[in-house]
């Protein structure tokens, strides 16, 4: 039965969906900005064939009260929160399944919990590489002479679609992408860029598997393959036609999910 409900986490009312399963949980993460709402399709897939899945909204996300302090800009504390909303849901040994700046949670996730997980599936992860060069420039929202939040938005979701989805299905996930609040996107867009976790990475022990999409316009697939290469025993994969939103533009996603899982339970010892 799906549940959908608050749940109380460091003080503040935290948004969160579930689906009971015999099988482990799926604790979904989405991407900067966005909320549970990307895993729409996906979560009753995975339900259907006996996964549990735990869809949260991140604080300042979705239908989830802001964090204590405010917009976030640091991905490790999501991270941490994350690691306490396991606690508090009683999760065995679940699935993290993340793309974007949830990825990079799943992976930061990993490397606190290496013997606490069934596995790691991380989607064109941004972050974890930290900002590869000189320190990025300090959140920004707009000004007269740029193109307003909700475009940017817009067209950034267009763009960052892979060539396979049907215009109407990109259509649709621009629209989806549009209800964000900027002051939280931009916070989470910096922590992505500031967040480098290359010398924990050696600490997991899950199966992991790392794709990309070969369309994706925000992180390009060779950094995703340099996120894989620092991972023990991560699997990579580049996904054609498939942009940045695979979990939103891929149809039967939680089949492929299903099938990732079951290259874990063979390489397992």
């Amino acid at each position: 039965m799906h549940n959908a409900d608050y749940l109380e986490l460091d003080g503040r009312l935290a948004f969160v969906e579930s689906w009971p399963g015999e099988r482990p949980a799926v604790l979904c993460v989405h991407t900067a900005g966005q909320s549970g709402v990307q895993y729409r399709h996906v979560a009753a897939g995975l339900a259907e064939l006996g996964f549990g899945v735990v869809v949260p909204d991140l604080p300042g996300h979705g239908r989830s009260e802001p964090a204590p302090g405010g917009p976030v800009s640091d991905l490790s504390w999501y991270t941490d929160w994350c690691v306490r909303l396991i606690a508090a849901l009683g999760l065995e040994r679940p699935y993290l399944l993340g793309c974007s700046i949830g990825g990079s949670i799943a992976l930061d996730i990993a490397t606190k919990m290496p013997d606490g997980l069934s596995g790691v599936v991380a989607l064109d992860p941004s972050g974890v590489l930290g900002s590869d060069g000189g320190p990025p420039p300090q959140p920004a929202l707009e000004d007269s002479g740029s193109p307003s939040m909700r475009d940017r938005t817009y067209y950034g979701t267009v763009e960052a679609c892979g060539r396979s989805v049907p215009a109407e299905r990109v259509e649709l996930i621009a629209q989806m992408h549009c209800r964000e609040d900027w002051h939280i996107t931009v916070s989470d867009i910096h922590g992505a860029l500031t967040h480098d976790i290359r010398d924990a990475l050696a600490r997991i022990t899950c199966p992991v598997r790392i794709l990309a999409g070969e369309d994706d316009y925000f992180v390009p697939p060779s950094r995703v393959r340099r996120i894989a290469a620092l991972v023990p025993h991560a699997a990579f994969e580049l996904m054609p036609g498939v942009g940045h939103y695979p979990m939103e533009e891929i149809p039967d996603f939680a089949a492929r999910f299903e099938r990732w899982v079951k290259d874990f339970e063979e390489v397992a010892p």
